[in-house]
């Protein structure tokens, strides 16, 4: 079973239903990618009272060396993923939602970047830097792409069963990893794309949930909604933010933020988060972005925010907007 880290819903409610089908049978892989691992509270979160502590439940640890080869796609990423894919039925619980540059979450990014080996979660997010890495946008989008190519090797060698939930509501769509993905997706674009007739001059984002956990998830919620913001206009990101940075390359993405962030010119010249830097780079050139997070964000060259804005967009890091106006 490959169910999603503390960052995403609980699979709880999903897991309890077929306990009956798995007692005695699973054994859990996280799928935390290069995140940190999850922690006890978060497992019981994740998994229910049904399961925490009593089952066989390990996290991706993407540099501890076991991750096994499955193949390399055709933009060059070579797929490794964690041991136990290849020892038996996978069955994997997934969330769909809006994803800022793999088009949606959910589906294959359970497997990649969800369980497999650094090198493999590098390559792939490599491609984030090139300009059809959007939100909401799958086809032509390289990251998404890249991703299907590298379950689909998984799914060469092992018998793979996707149970994909679309975020905020109480559609499920079971089956094969990329049939049930894609209609999760049309589902998904129905749900949480939100209609913007015109570019607010002020807009407060508020990621919701899980998201608000730390900068790094949070971030996600600047990253959908800064397109409905107009040149020169205002964003404010709005989060608690209890952990922090919640990732190791975060400070260094904010420093380079500032200035011209060169894209790079191949994988083996991209660093984990540069993708980030460059998409931040570009939004700070073309908009005020400020924050109400309790980190201190003046030495990164981030401004004051301001007390009021002309809206606020709850749950931002959930949805994506719909523009009604051009774009340019």
């Amino acid at each position: 079973m490959v169910v999603n880290d503390g960052t995403r819903p609980s699979s709880a409610e999903y897991l309890y239903e077929l306990k009956p089908l798995l007692e005695g049978r699973a054994r859990f892989v996280f799928a935390t990618g290069t995140h940190r691992p999850v922690t006890p509270q978060e497992e019981l979160f994740i998994l229910g009272a049904a399961f925490a502590g009593k089952v066989s439940a390990v996290n991706n640890m993407c540099d501890d060396g076991t991750h096994i080869p499955v193949g390399t796609t055709s933009r060059g990423t070579e797929v490794e993923m964690h041991p136990w894919m290849l020892e038996g039925p996978v069955v994997a619980l997934a969330t769909v939602e809006p994803h800022y540059f793999a088009g949606f979450t959910g589906g294959r990014k359970s497997f990649l970047p969800g369980v497999s080996s650094r090198k493999t979660v590098v390559q792939n997010h490599f491609l984030a830097c090139q300009p059809d890495a959007l939100p909401g946008i799958l086809q032509g989008n390289p990251v998404h792409e890249d991703m299907m190519e590298g379950t689909a090797l998984l799914a060469g060698k092992t018998e793979i069963i996707m149970v994909n939930r679309v975020a905020g509501t109480e559609k499920v769509f079971c089956g094969a990893f990329d049939t049930s993905f894609y209609k999760a997706c049309k589902a998904a674009e129905l749900h949480c794309g939100v209609p913007v007739k015109q570019r607010y001059t002020s807009l407060e984002v508020r990621p919701g949930g899980t998201l608000e956990v730390s900068l790094y998830q949070a971030m996600k919620a600047v990253f959908l909604w800064e397109q409905a913001v107009e040149d020169g206009g205002e964003l404010v990101l709005a989060a608690d933010c209890p952990e922090g940075f919640g990732a190791e390359q975060m400070e260094r993405l904010l420093l380079d933020s500032g200035s011209d962030v060169a894209v790079p010119g191949s994988a083996e010249e991209y660093l984990l988060g540069d993708h980030a830097a460059l998409r931040l780079s570009r939004i700070r050139k073309r908009i005020n972005l400020s924050f109400k997070t309790g980190i201190d964000m003046h030495r990164f060259g981030f401004s004051t925010p301001p007390e009021r804005c002309q809206a606020t967009q709850e749950n931002a890091g959930f949805t994506f907007p719909v523009l009604e106006v051009s774009n340019a």
